[in-house]
Order: C-alpha cells, then structure tokens, then sequence
C-alpha cells in the first residue's frame, strides 16, 4: 500500500507539474529557444528537407547540360541525337565523288534511274564492276571475315547496266507468262524477285550480291557467313538493303545476299534504328542533324550527318558527301562531314 500511495504522488506531481508549464505558456505566449526549434525541424522534417535539396540539385544539373549543348551548337549545328557506338573499325573510305547523287542515291520504282544513268566512275574486280567506295569497304570486309574464320565468300554481280536489267526483266516476265500468267500478273509478280529497268540499284554500283555457293537464294542468311554480314556489315558502311522485316516497305522479297553501301555513318544509324533506305531519309529529315562516333579514344573519329534544304555553295571543310534526298519532292539534301 506504501508503495501504491508513493506512485500515486508522484504521478500526480508530475501531472501538476506538466499543467503548471502548459498555463505558463499560454499565459505568458512563451516560446521554444530559436537553438531547439531548428534542431526539432532538422530531426523531424530531414526526409523533405533533403527532398527539396535533391530537386535544387537536378535542377542545377539541368540547366549545367542545357547550357553545355548551347554552347556545343553555337556554330548553328543543332544536334537533336547522337548515338555513342562501340569501337568501329573504320574502312578507309577513298575521298568521295562529291554529287547530286551521292552514296544515298535511292533507287525503287518509284524513284528509279534514267537508261542513260551511268556511275562516273568504276573499278573492276574479278570482271565485276563496282563503285570504287564499295569495292574498298568489300575489301575491308573481307579481310575482317577471313581473320575470324570465315572463308569463301565472293561476289556474284554488282554493276549492271539498264539494257541488262531489262534483259533480265523481261527473261522473268516470259518464264510466268509461259506458266499461263498474264502479262499483268507476270510483270508484277517479276517486280518482286527482278526488278524493272531503271528500279534496280545495281545501276549505281553501290549494289553488291554476295555468295558462298554461287547461287543466290535466301538460305544464305542461315549460313555463317550470312549471319556475320548481318550481324557485321554495318560496320564497313553496307546495309542489308532487302531485310526479311521490311518487305512492305521495300516492295521487294527478302534478299540476304544483297548489300548496298551506304557509306559507314549511315549504315550505323540504319543497323542501330533498324531502317531501310527507303526510311532512312524521312528519319534524318526529322532529327535534323545526327552524330556518329566510331575509333574512340586516341583517334576518336566521328561524322556529323546533317539535313539540310540548301545546297551549299562552297564544299566545307570535312565534306565527304553531298546525297539528294529522293524522297518527296527532292528538295533537300543530306550531307556527311568526317573529323579526327
């Protein structure tokens, strides 16, 4: 019981004592000491207090990167992607023909070439006649695949003249119509496997079919070699021109022999944004510029790919190449520059 009426004291004591203070205050409008009422809001509020540090920090950040690209695209440049790749082994292209066309020439049915087109200049390997840039990035390629094993591939065709690819059209459309389709039918289903003259690509000598086997059939892309090339040839400026994925876009059935030089910055963005040439221009046009890395480190060599509405009047410095864009109504142009 002495113990009961101890606690009862000192309870009471203490609720008295609690009381008196609370009256204090609100009598005499005390107020906690300046000290204790910043340590009580640091303890309690550290979880916003931190918050709001971390978004003062992003902010800053922020405008440390918007201030950084300014400063980057003060020469009117304006780089709206850029696209960081691994190391690329480059092919040492050959200074380019500086033309209306271009590497980019795009070459379908509904863009297809005059029967006087004629590259400007060729260079023959095996009998073949090829566009001198194609035939050296072939080379580079080549040597690549023999250093990793692979042996055997050879070309098959690259430039063909107008007169020839009618020839071969026309072969075409005579053996469907032999097999009692009409003219009609044979000419577009011909389309689809031979293209009309004019519409073929190998017109420009940047076309190249490539084979193991000597015949020319989609069962190369399951080969080793194939599946490198797909896998590789963006690297030495070629793209697979007709992939198995894009037949709606190309009008054309899927050709894994079948490669086409583009040129090495352009290959890279097509390989990496999976696009066909024909959705190629349209995706440049819309990004405005786009640069590619390729060696980096201690040679660090990139190319800047611009759009552009006005040909210029003067190469500039770094020019490699100047390719109409054919799409539309082929008023704007698409033009590489090169520095190390």
């Amino acid at each position: 019981m002495q113990k009961k009426r101890i606690h009862n004291q000192q309870t009471t004591y203490y609720t008295n004592l609690e009381n008196h203070r609370r009256q204090r205050i609100a009598k005499n409008g005390l107020k906690p000491p300046i000290f204790r009422s910043v340590v009580d809001v640091i303890f309690r509020d550290s979880y916003y207090i931190i918050l709001i540090l971390t978004i003062i920090a992003w902010v800053m950040i922020g405008m440390k990167i918007r201030l950084s690209q300014m400063e980057a695209t003060a020469e009117a440049v304006y780089v709206i992607q850029t696209s960081p790749t691994e190391a690329i082994p480059l092919a040492n292209p050959p200074p380019p023909t500086i033309s209306d066309s271009g590497i980019l020439w795009l070459v379908n049915q509904d863009t297809p070439l005059t029967p006087s087109f004629t590259p400007q200049s060729l260079v023959t390997h095996q009998g073949i006649h090829l566009h001198p840039s194609a035939y050296t990035a072939y080379n580079h390629m080549l040597n690549a695949m023999v250093a990793e094993g692979l042996h055997g591939l050879h070309l098959a065709s690259a430039y063909r003249t107008y007169e020839y690819q009618q020839n071969l059209f026309a072969n075409k459309v005579n053996t469907l119509i032999s097999q009692g389709y009409s003219n009609d039918e044979a000419a577009e289903i011909a389309a689809k496997t031979v293209h009309p003259p004019g519409a073929s690509e190998h017109q420009t000598g940047l076309a190249l079919d490539v084979t193991i086997s000597g015949d020319l059939t989609q069962a190369f892309g399951d080969t080793n070699a194939g599946r490198w090339i797909a896998a590789n040839s963006h690297r030495f400026g070629f793209i697979i021109r007709y992939p198995q994925a894009k037949t709606d876009i190309t009008h054309t059935i899927y050709e894994p022999w079948h490669l086409r030089y583009v040129g090495i910055p352009h290959a890279i963005i097509m390989q990496e944004n999976n696009l066909t040439l024909e959705e190629y221009s349209y995706f440049i046009a819309s990004t405005s510029a786009y640069i590619v890395w390729a060696n980096p480190g201690e040679t660090h060599t990139y190319y800047l790919v611009v759009h552009s509405y006005t040909f210029p009047e003067k190469i500039p410095q770094g020019m490699i190449d100047i390719s109409s864009d054919r799409q539309g109504d082929g008023a704007s142009f698409i033009m590489t520059f090169i520095r190390e």
